[in-house]
């Protein structure tokens, strides 16, 4: 060291930026308590700015560098931090994410989700026609231990007159695109739904619904 001004200077300067290191100022991984705080300052400055694996690889390079040598090896240094950035975009990326059980759903307009389970072969209602249909409906999930509902489980097909309002919006959507036969699972955001009040002390306010249903028959 050659005084406090080469200090000043050195503090003074624009160090994430510019990425300088002055040349007359050695920095060791165990050096003069001065020179840790300033080091450390250079990892916290570098942390901030959200650099993924910089102050790993600035750690990684303080090691070759011994009290007497002078300065890091600035292209090592961005190396190793690149390659740092590098992994942790990898490991943010989508495959490294959990993976959407309802990703092969198509979304309608209106944020319906559905998947045809069974192939229907027969016509397809028109608003004011009398359906009869079967159905099961969970909350939390298909097949979940909150189902709250099953026409099946009665043995007794529930009719109703589709897009006549008799029935909650998203079953109107649903059965009003379904053929005779066809089965489907739905999801239903709470708008298609019951929505902010729920319903009958058994299905909350704001509930997203999951019904697996079938069109027995147009009537």
């Amino acid at each position: 060291m050659r005084g406090g001004g080469v200090n000043e200077r050195y503090e003074r300067s624009t160090l994430i930026s510019e990425m300088r290191v002055d040349t007359r100022t050695t920095l060791p991984l165990f050096g003069s308590n001065r020179k840790h705080q300033r080091n450390m300052k250079f990892v916290k400055a570098l942390a901030f700015l959200g650099i993924a694996g910089t102050a790993a690889a600035f750690s990684l390079s303080m090691t070759q560098a011994s009290y007497g040598e002078s300065a890091i090896d600035r292209r090592g240094f961005v190396g190793s931090a690149v390659a740092g950035a590098v992994a942790a975009n990898r490991l943010s990326s989508p495959a490294f994410a959990q993976d959407d059980p309802y990703a092969d759903f198509t979304t309608t307009e209106s944020g319906l989700k559905y998947k045809v389970i069974k192939e229907g072969d027969g016509a397809i209602p028109v608003t004011g026609q009398q359906v009869k249909a079967h159905y099961t409906g969970w909350l939390d999930g298909f097949d979940s231990i909150k189902k709250f509902d099953s026409s099946r489980d009665r043995g007794r097909p529930f009719s109703f007159r589709v897009g006549a309002g008799q029935v909650i919006r998203g079953w109107d959507e649903a059965f009003l695109a379904m053929k005779v036969g066809e089965r489907r699972q739905i999801i239903l955001p709470p708008r298609l739904g019951y929505g902010d009040r729920g319903a009958g002390g058994i299905i909350p306010g704001g509930a997203t619904l999951y019904f697996d249903v079938e069109l027995l028959a147009i009537q």
